[in-house]
């Protein structure tokens, strides 16, 4: 087996699940199980995990850039309303300076840190 194959084992044991594939599906699963050094169906076990794992992280990408952007919005809202005020290059210079090198500044035995 692989080092990219991983065997994914049921937690419980759960009747199984039985999908009907065309005979040019069952021949690409009966490839990439060739591939992996697993069986057909561990390979569609992995394969419906793996994808189900991307789908529930593309999910949550997705939710933590609605996030973001519903912050960045309000934020902006709070700029041009007058609630935030601007900072000047020198500041900005400053503040990107200290974050480039903890030692000066915020950083490690700073006295603002």
């Amino acid at each position: 087996m692989g080092s990219a194959a991983r065997v994914v084992k049921a937690k419980t044991k759960v009747p199984p699940v039985s999908v009907a594939v065309t005979n040019e599906q069952r021949e690409d699963f009966a490839s990439e199980a060739h591939r992996r050094g697993l069986g057909i169906s561990t390979t569609i076990r992995n394969l419906a995990v793996e994808r189900t794992t991307q789908l529930r992280d593309e999910r949550q990408r997705e939710r933590a850039r609605r996030w973001q952007t519903e912050r960045m919005l309000t934020l902006a809202d709070r700029i041009e309303s007058g609630q935030v005020g601007e900072a000047s290059q020198e500041e900005i210079d400053r503040m990107l300076g200290e974050a480039g090198n903890p030692a000066e500044g915020r950083g490690a035995g700073s006295a603002n840190g």
